[in-house]
């Protein structure tokens, strides 16, 4: 149900003696908010939450949502190519006032195993030999990459987001025809 269909709703309501207004008792009124549906949420990238989150938090600006989605804007904020790229599709832009209305989630960034194959010696992995040490030492930990032939770090050192490849100077491996890279759950 949303406001239109309930404000119809409560029109609707058998009316007292007077006929005046509607006749509404705690327990149907109640009934009828539960119907009301909250506008849902959108999921946008981590990028654009974090653009979204910089607009309303501008201190020296009457900035508003129009602001937010100037192109002149964008590249006076230092913006990446790929957050420009998601705010310039129309549809995105819808997405992104809803999500300026009506709040939001964050999309999980996909994670990738990637595998340098290597027939004679046996294949490399790409890892984050210090992901185990996120979870005890937070953002502290920094990411360090490297191949190596090891299997014994644990499942969550060989779970990368593509942007943590291409930040560490790894963005090579996704135009490689001798890396294998699968999409794993994280």
């Amino acid at each position: 149900m949303n406001k239109q269909e309930l404000i119809k709703a409560v029109i609707e309501l058998p009316v007292d003696c007077s006929g005046s207004r509607p006749k509404i008792d705690k327990l149907t009124t109640l009934e009828l908010i539960k119907l009301l549906k909250e506008p849902e949420k959108v999921q946008i990238p981590q990028m654009v939450a974090e653009w979204l989150k910089k607009c309303k938090t501008f201190k020296y600006f009457t900035t508003g949502l129009s602001f937010a989605l100037q192109p002149s804007v964008w590249e006076a904020n230092g913006l990446s190519g790929e957050c420009i790229e998601w705010l310039t599709d129309a549809e995105n832009q819808e997405t992104f006032a809803r999500a300026w209305l009506d709040g939001y989630t964050i999309e999980e960034e996909k994670k990738y195993k990637i595998t340098l194959l290597n027939r004679n010696d046996g294949d490399l992995y790409l890892v984050n030999q210090n992901a185990d040490l996120g979870d005890k030492y937070g953002h502290f930990s920094p990411v360090v990459l490297l191949f190596t032939k090891g299997t014994n770090f644990s499942e969550k050192c060989y779970k990368l987001t593509k942007k943590e490849v291409v930040s560490h100077d790894f963005g090579w491996v996704f135009d490689c025809p001798g890396i294998k890279i699968e999409e794993v759950d994280d």
